[in-house]
């Protein structure tokens, strides 16, 4: 395997382990690893331990994912080398998984009682898309006149090499056409959680910002792969070189670093104002290993989501959510025989 494979998958293993250990900055107030618990709880001795015992076995098996990757990876020949490197990406997102439903149990007996009074507003709200729909639309606009360029070319180039071209753009393809239908829904479809005050405001804020943020990556993964399956076709070559390697990878970290700021910022904000508990009232017992919502008593077919703010988690109660989930797994399979 090339030494520059090893070196991005080494650094895609760090930021990852990075994420995943940062994770919790993302939460809303009053609720923790998909737990509700009293704003308070977070500065205790219990909530520092059961944080550093999330993020333990994300530490080392990152280490041990990148120790096997340089000392074994390169030792396999033929298909073993991308199946053993793929398995140990696969390998650290597992142990992660585990881990938040690991502390998710931690937090149980810290539970705060959740009160069966919900309030509502009766004022009416207005939801608008975020800078209207055409940002929404660019990345999906830059594939698609992506894929227009290469059929214009197709008479040019290999069979082989255009194949290979439209199985690269298939990949922003499908992520955009994912990240639109989540936008809609996180957009138009979750119920407000809090009828109004500061932890309505802050609800708005987080929605709005996450919003921008899905889409900034949606646009970072656009053109990175666009530019791939150009350079392939050997279409531009602004994409030849390590220069480009460098550039989308220092672009991700900015990016990274602005979100993580911001994340800092509206958790001091919100921890520091009070009454801005921006729990939720969904039950506990129904969100199984703290993201997995099931609750057949509730109609809605999407909830805000309880492991971070400004997303959505499908209610796998409602007999909707498993089709959605069907047509999204089935979705790649299909799109390939059309696509290709």
């Amino acid at each position: 395997m090339p030494l520059s494979i090893l070196l991005i998958m080494s650094v895609g293993l760090v930021v990852g382990a990075a994420i995943q250990c940062l994770a919790p900055l993302n939460f809303r107030p009053g609720i923790f690893f998909g737990v509700t618990v009293d704003p308070e709880f977070l500065r205790t001795e219990d909530a520092r331990r059961i944080l550093w015992r999330y993020r333990r076995p994300i530490i080392v098996m990152t280490v041990l994912c990148i120790a096997a990757l340089w000392l074994v990876v390169p030792r396999l020949s033929g298909p073993a080398a991308p199946l053993a490197a793929s398995a140990l990406v696969f390998l650290g997102v597992s142990v992660a998984i585990v881990s938040m439903a690991r502390a998710t149990s931690h937090v149980r007996p810290f539970a705060k009682p959740l009160s069966p009074i919900r309030t509502v507003s009766v004022i009416p709200r207005k939801r608008t898309l975020p800078g209207g729909w055409l940002p929404l639309f660019g990345p999906m606009l830059i594939v698609g006149t992506a894929r227009w360029l290469l059929l214009t070319k197709r008479e040019a180039m290999p069979p082989e090499v255009y194949r290979a071209a439209l199985a690269l753009l298939l990949v922003p393809f499908v992520w955009n056409a994912l990240g639109m239908w989540v936008a809609w829904l996180a957009t138009f479809r979750i119920r407000q959680i809090n009828p109004g005050g500061p932890a309505a405001n802050e609800e708005s804020v987080d929605r709005r910002s996450k919003y921008w943020l899905r889409l900034l990556l949606a646009y970072f993964n656009t053109v990175l792969f666009v530019a791939m399956a150009l350079a392939v076709a050997r279409i531009t070559t602004a994409a030849a070189g390590p220069r480009f390697v460098v550039i989308m990878w220092a672009s991700l970290v900015v990016l990274a670093t602005i979100a993580l700021a911001y994340l800092v910022k509206r958790r001091r904000f919100a921890l520091d104002t009070s009454g801005m508990t921006v729990g939720d009232s969904t039950p506990d017992a129904c969100w199984k290993w703290g993201f997995i919502y099931y609750n057949p008593d509730d109609p809605a077919f999407v909830v805000e989501t309880r492991a971070g703010r400004g997303g959505c988690d499908l209610n796998f109660g409602n007999k909707w959510s498993w089709v959605a989930s069907a047509v999204i797994l089935a979705a790649p399979f299909l799109i390939r025989f059309l696509w290709l």
